[in-house]
C-alpha cells in the first residue's frame, strides 16, 4: 500500500511538471521576449528581462525560513497562485500595448515580470527538498529523466502552438493571447500541486540562525556552486544573443523564430531517455562534461552563422538546435542528480536555497552583462578587421568560457562516477547495443 501511495505521489508530481510547463513556457519564453522586442526593446532590456528570474531565485534563502510555518506544499501553492494572478495582469498590458505606447508597455511588463519572479523565488525553495524526500535515491535518475521528458514534450507542443499563433497574430496581440493561456494553466498547476502529499520539514532546522559559512565550507557543495556559477555565466549568452541574430541580422519573422526552440525540444526528447537509463550507472559528472562539449559546439555554430561563415539553411539550423537540445538534456539530468546527491539531509532546504542564491548572482547578472556588451559592441564595429561582428565575437567568448568550465567539472566530487573512457564506452557502445537487442529480440536488452 505504501509503495502504491508513493507511485501516486510521483504521478501527481509529474502531472504538476506538465501543467506548470504550459504556464512558464509562455511567460518566461519566446512570447514574452517577442512582446518586449515588438515594443523596440534593446538587447540590454532583453537581458534585464532574462535576468529577473535568476536574480530573484536568491529569495529562496528567505523562503526557506518560511518552510517551518507553511510546509512545502503550503508555501508553494500560495506562491504559485499569487504569481499566476500577475500573469493575467501582464496579458492585459499586452492587449493594451497600442494605447499605452512602447515605453509604458516595456516598463509595466518588466515591473509585473519582476513581481512574478519574486513570488516564484520565494515559493520555489520548497520544490527540490520536497521532491528529494519523495523520490528514493536509487530511482532519482529515472524520475528526473521522466520529468525532463514530460516537461520537454510539453514545451515542444506549446512552442508549436506559440509559433502558429504568432505567425497569424504577431506580438503584442499574439503574446497577449498566449499569456492568457499561461494564466489559466498556472492556476491549474497550483491545483495539481495541492494533490501532492506533503512531507515533514522537521529536518530543516527550525527558526534558529543558519550556519551559512559552515555550509559553504562543505567542499563537495562549494565546488558544485563554483562550477555552476561559471557555467551559467557562459550559458547566459546563448539566451540573449540568438533572437537578435535571427531578427536583426537575418530578418526572420516572429513565427519562424518561435519555431526554432521546438527543434531543440525534439532533440532533447530524443536524447533524454538514453541518458536517463545511463546516468544511474555512470554518475552525473561525465554527463556534465558531455553537456559542456556539446554546448561549446553549439556556440561555435551560432558564431559561424552570425559571422556569415555558414549559410542560413535548414541543415545548419537543425545542427544548431540538435546541439542545444542534447546539451540541455545532459546538463539538466547531470546537474539535478548531482545536486540532490551532494546536499546533505540536515538543513536540506537551506543548502538548496544557498545553491539557488549563488546561481541567482550568475544567472541574474550575466544576461544583463551580455546584453550591455552586445549593445556596446554593435555600433563600435571594431570586430570587422577580424572578420567578425559583435554577435559572433560574443558567441566565441561564450564557447571559450564553456571550455574553461571543463576544468571545474573535473574537480567535482562524485565517488561513484565513471572515468571518461568507461563513460564513452557505456554511451557509445553498450547503450546502443542494448537498444539494438531490444529492437531485434536478440539478447535480453538489459
Amino acid at each position: 500500500m505504501e509503495d502504491r501511495a508513493a507511485v501516486a505521489s510521483l504521478r501527481w508530481a509529474l502531472a504538476f511538471e506538465v501543467v506548470n510547463a504550459c504556464s512558464w513556457s509562455a511567460v518566461l519564453g519566446t512570447p514574452m521576449i517577442l512582446l518586449l522586442k515588438s515594443q523596440g526593446a534593446s538587447a540590454t532590456v532583453l537581458g534585464v528581462a532574462l535576468a529577473l528570474l535568476p536574480l530573484t531565485q536568491a529569495l529562496q534563502v528567505v523562503g526557506a525560513r518560511l518552510l517551518p510555518r507553511f510546509g512545502y506544499r503550503g508555501l508553494m501553492v500560495r506562491g504559485w497562485t499569487a504569481r499566476t494572478a500577475l500573469v493575467g495582469v501582464i496579458a492585459a498590458v499586452a492587449f493594451c500595448a497600442p494605447a499605452l505606447g512602447p515605453a509604458a508597455t516595456i516598463v509595466l511588463t518588466l515591473g509585473l515580470l519582476a513581481g512574478f519572479t519574486v513570488l516564484r523565488g520565494l515559493a520555489s525553495c520548497a520544490w527540490m527538498p520536497w521532491i528529494t524526500q519523495l523520490v528514493p535515491e536509487q530511482r532519482r535518475g529515472r524520475f528526473i529523466a521522466a520529468a525532463g521528458m514530460l516537461i520537454q514534450a510539453t514545451t515542444v507542443a506549446c512552442n508549436l502552438g506559440y509559433a502558429l499563433v504568432l505567425d497569424h497574430l504577431p506580438a503584442p496581440f499574439g503574446s497577449a493571447v498566449l499569456l492568457v493561456w499561461s494564466c489559466l494553466t498556472g492556476f491549474l498547476a497550483a491545483w495539481t500541486m495541492a494533490r501532492i502529499p506533503d512531507c515533514s520539514v522537521e529536518s530543516e532546522g527550525g527558526s534558529g540562525p543558519v550556519p551559512w559559512r559552515t555550509m559553504l565550507a562543505y567542499r563537495p557543495f562549494a565546488r558544485l556552486v563554483a562550477f555552476a556559477l561559471m557555467a551559467c555565466t557562459a550559458l547566459a549568452a546563448l539566451g540573449v544573443l540568438w533572437v537578435p541574430v535571427m531578427r536583426d541580422l537575418h530578418h526572420r519573422d516572429d513565427g519562424f523564430i518561435a519555431l526554432l526552440p521546438v527543434w531543440a525540444g525534439l532533440a532533447y526528447l530524443g536524447v533524454l531517455p538514453l541518458l536517463g537509463r545511463l546516468v544511474d550507472r555512470t554518475g552525473s559528472r561525465p554527463l556534465l562534461g558531455l553537456a559542456l562539449v556539446t554546448w561549446s559546439l553549439h556556440a561555435l555554430l551560432w558564431a559561424a552563422l552570425a559571422a556569415g561563415w555558414l549559410p542560413l539553411t535548414w541543415w545548419v539550423l537543425g545542427l544548431i538546435q540538435v546541439t542545444a537540445g542534447g546539451g540541455s538534456a545532459a546538463f539538466y539530468l547531470g546537474g539535478q542528480r548531482l545536486l540532490m546527491a551532494t546536499v546533505p539531509g540536515q538543513g536540506r532546504s537551506h543548502f538548496f536555497a544557498l545553491h539557488g542564491m549563488a546561481l541567482a548572482a550568475g544567472q541574474g547578472l550575466s544576461p544583463v552583462l551580455w546584453g550591455l556588451a552586445l549593445d556596446a559592441c554593435v555600433p563600435w564595429g571594431g570586430w570587422a578587421g577580424l572578420g567578425l561582428n559583435a554577435h559572433a565575437a560574443l558567441y566565441l567568448t561564450s564557447a571559450g568560457l564553456m571550455a574553461g568550465c571543463l576544468v571545474l567539472c573535473a574537480r567535482l566530487e562524485e565517488p561513484r562516477a565513471m572515468g571518461t573512457t568507461q563513460f564513452l564506452s557505456a554511451l557509445l557502445v553498450r547503450t546502443p547495443a542494448r537498444a539494438l537487442a531490444r529492437l531485434t529480440g536478440f539478447g535480453d536488452g538489459r
